[in-house]
């Protein structure tokens, strides 16, 4: 079982550090936070400590006398992959950042640094594979800080180590997966992470508007959305959906860095990230003829592919206890977790909408819920009968089906009257024998 990292206990950092003043003040910053510091000086003498005990982290220098960092990440990843990594340099550039995070970095820290943040860097890398979240008890969530990454399985930690190093990453990037994984949340956390909450994030849907309309959108006489985006990103979603022509106009920006306004022979420096996403394969594509082989090697200098929700089983209690906390907040109530058929029930389910087919789900189990635990029947008819409910293929997108919204507004109304029913039965403009009957087809309980 992965395990959460507390700070309060001493975890094992091995320090890889040629310069011998600063090894001896980064170690002792590690000490101060309680953290057990063995220190070395090249990546050779790194692997034998790693042979020799265990270690929850290396912190290690890129340039190194002999074997650089990225050789000592490689053989770690392949030795001993449970070990968190984290490299540090003055004299990297943005390409020796991506490739360490492809290679497996869980961050990369530019020197130079104040030690407050190298303590808060190993903190997150230290505490960054979730432990157990299977109880609506433990921390509490506030209604907006709901997220899509959230879990324990290999595409999540590369998601928060992906964001974790936003700020060192190119400025173009490429993000792909189903409908429903959360492209566009993970694209506003490296936004936020790089560019701050200030700062501009200009959404652009690339299939939702005709050639016409969002070439006016983004090159418009007065600047259009790309001039509005300045100083931040602008998150292409579906980059697919554009045409060759404003692919090619696109590509244009990407390689020159400038913005010619239409109608203009100006041109301007722009200073923004490109984050772009698409549910679509650009490699088929572009063999297709479809999209252009030079816009996809530029967008694609780091690629991150979030997987459906079926292939990383192991997020879905994660995510169930999140969200069941998070909408136990939001609606007042305090509801301790599933029984074991409802439980078994979500976990089985292929979740063909993904994480927000999932949230969607949660809610509305939360809201059907009036007991200690939420049972087989307050969970939504799209997941306890799915063949039924994909013959009008709605409600896996996250859309309720007519008998998901009656059954939610008799519980609604019937609780709203502390479970009176012919108060109820009047107020819904229905007889309260029908009402007998409603009941009784949605299972729903005296409240």
């Amino acid at each position: 079982m992965d395990r959460k990292v507390p700070m309060n206990q001493k975890s094992k950092v091995l320090l890889v550090e040629e310069d011998n003043s600063l090894r001896s003040s980064l170690g002792m910053f590690l000490e101060k936070n309680e953290c057990d510091v063995a220190e070395c000086k090249t990546a050779e003498e790194a692997l034998t400590y790693l042979e020799k005990g265990i270690y929850d982290m290396v912190v290690s220098e890129y340039r190194l006398h002999g074997k650089d960092g990225l050789w000592l990440l490689h053989r770690i990843r392949k030795e001993f992959p449970d070990t968190r990594f984290v490299l540090m340099s003055a004299y990297a550039d943005v390409t020796v950042a991506v490739q360490a995070l492809k290679d497996g970095a869980n961050d990369f820290i530019n020197k130079p640094f104040t030690p407050p943040t190298f303590i808060a860097r190993c903190n997150e890398v230290l505490n960054s594979t979730p432990g157990r979240i299977l109880s609506a008890q433990e921390s509490p969530v506030k209604a907006h800080d709901f997220n899509d990454f959230v879990g324990r399985s290999y595409t999540i930690k590369r998601v928060k180590d992906l964001i974790r190093m936003a700020s060192n990453l190119p400025k173009s990037l490429l993000l792909t997966g189903d409908t429903g994984t959360g492209k566009e949340s993970v694209a506003r956390e490296i936004h936020r992470k790089a560019c701050g909450d200030s700062a501009p994030f200009v959404t652009v849907s690339c299939e939702a508007s005709e050639e016409a309309e969002l070439e006016q959108d983004l090159f418009a006489s007065d600047g259009g959305l790309l001039l509005a985006a300045e100083g931040g990103t602008i998150f292409l979603d579906e980059v697919g959906g554009l045409s060759l022509r404003l692919q090619s106009k696109l590509l244009n920006i990407l390689e020159t860095g400038k913005f010619r306004i239409r109608g203009s022979l100006d041109e301007r420096d722009l200073n923004l990230r490109f984050l772009c996403s698409s549910r679509k394969d650009l490699e088929e594509m572009i063999e297709l003829g479809e999209f252009k082989s030079e816009l996809y090697h530029r967008i694609n200098m780091v690629h991150l592919n979030l997987e459906p929700l079926r292939e990383r089983v192991d997020d879905i209690p994660v995510l169930m206890g999140y969200f069941l906390r998070g909408f136990n907040l939001q609606n007042g109530k305090s509801i301790k977790g599933f029984t074991r058929s409802a439980y078994d029930l979500m976990n089985n389910y292929d979740w063909p909408g993904n994480v927000r087919e999932l949230k969607n789900v949660i809610e509305r189990s939360v809201l059907y819920c009036n007991d200690e635990y939420i049972q087989e029947q307050n969970v939504p008819d799209s997941v306890r009968n799915p063949k039924r409910s994909s013959q009008g293929q709605v409600g896996f997108q996250g859309v309720m089906t007519l008998r998901e919204m009656e059954r939610m507004k008799i519980l609604e109304t019937l609780q709203a009257f502390g479970g009176n029913r012919a108060t109820t039965a009047k107020a819904l403009g229905i007889g309260r024998n029908t009402l007998w009957r409603k009941l009784k087809e949605y299972e729903i309980e005296e409240c």
